[in-house]
């Protein structure tokens, strides 16, 4: 019997505020909102970064009534690749990210952690 395949649609981050979220990721990296729901249990936003078709979305869930959302130690980062992880870092702490790891050396790849004002980690990464 064959493995059945799978493809990589999207990540879903629950947020208590759907705007305040919806906001920072337009500002700090350029995504889109590219469609969504708004239901009687929840609301969710489509976001995208433009012209990547086909790539993982990002979506962006809030509860009705919005509920606890804080993040815990079971997740991993949402990592994003940059061409110059300088400048996006910088502009990420700009539009209200925090650090966890500023730019490092890692090998010939750059990494830098930021937290979203949510508290989402963000994995940027830059092959030197």
């Amino acid at each position: 019997m064959a493995t059945p395949t799978a493809r990589l649609a999207f990540f879903k981050l629950n947020v208590a505020d759907l705007a305040e979220a919806r906001a920072f990721w337009q500002r700090a990296f350029g995504f889109e909102r590219v469609g969504g729901y708004d239901l009687p249990e929840f609301a969710e936003d489509i976001m995208a970064i433009p012209d990547e078709d086909g790539a993982p979305q990002l979506m962006l869930v809030q509860s009705k009534p919005a509920g606890d959302v804080s993040v815990g130690p079971g997740h991993g980062p949402l990592g994003l690749v940059c061409p110059d992880i300088e400048a996006s870092y910088a502009h990420a702490l700009n539009e209200g990210a925090s650090t966890l790891m500023p730019p490092t050396d890692v090998g010939g790849v750059m990494v830098a952690m930021l937290a979203s004002p949510q508290g989402h980690q963000i994995e940027l990464v830059q092959v030197l």
